[in-house]
């Protein structure tokens, strides 16, 4: 069995593991398996890809710092820790999103103005929401949202770069990052949300793994389109 089937599945497993020990409410199992999500993308990046070249590093070091903010919001009193480590990463996938966005592009197709309208439409809506109940995080969540949203516009701009295949895993990733995001913001700020553990976790893990799948699928469109030696 290839290297790259066997970290698919331990991803899946303990992607499983970890959703249902928030279902079962088995507390030592979420603490086990929760830092073992996104090590385990990098590790099926890695076999996938051998993160070489800057974009696959780029998305590689998304997912360290996506280990980074998972094991600071386990922790008491570190979810501005949490919020920092998540920030970086999304500039990270920015950057990474950049690099397959040409300029040119941008001004030749202009469909990337419609989720950008629709973003800044729901983040304005979303903040004014969250506002009362942020005291001095609001500068901080300020930053997140214009910094996930890009991420989402910036994974869309990429669709004429690659194929469909990796275009929509990505994008749907970046949408479900927000969406994730959006129920951890409203159970904590706003109001108790039924069941929020579980669709926060559930989202965010298609999310990792969507735009993890994005990049592993473009590398291999890339090494379709190489000559044989």
């Amino acid at each position: 069995m290839k290297k790259q089937v066997i970290a698919d599945i331990v991803f899946w497993l303990i992607a499983a593991l970890h959703l249902y020990s928030i279902y079962a409410h088995k507390i030592d199992l979420q603490t086990w398996t929760k830092p073992l999500i996104c090590p385990s993308l990098l590790l099926l990046l890695f076999f996938e890809t051998g993160l070489k070249g800057k974009f696959n590093k780029l998305i590689g070091l998304g997912l360290v710092f996506g280990w980074m903010g998972d094991v600071f919001l386990m922790l008491q009193d570190a979810f501005v820790l949490g919020l920092a480590a998540f920030l970086i990463g999304h500039v990270l996938y920015i950057y990474a999103f950049l690099l397959q966005t040409k300029p040119q592009n941008l001004t030749r197709h202009k469909g990337y103005l419609l989720p950008t309208g629709l973003l800044a439409t729901y983040g304005f809506y979303f903040f004014g929401v969250l506002k009362p109940s942020l005291g001095i995080l609001e500068i901080p969540v300020i930053l997140y949202i214009v910094a996930i949203s890009a991420m989402v516009i910036f994974a869309f701009t990429r669709r004429t770069q690659t194929n469909l295949a990796s275009f929509l895993a990505t994008f749907l990733g970046a949408i479900l990052f927000v969406v994730s995001d959006s129920f951890l913001a409203i159970n904590k700020f706003v109001a108790y949300m039924p069941n929020a553990s579980l669709l926060i976790m559930s989202t965010y893990i298609l999310a990792q793994y969507g735009i993890t799948l994005g990049a592993i699928l473009h590398a291999k469109r890339k090494n379709k389109q190489l000559p044989a030696h």
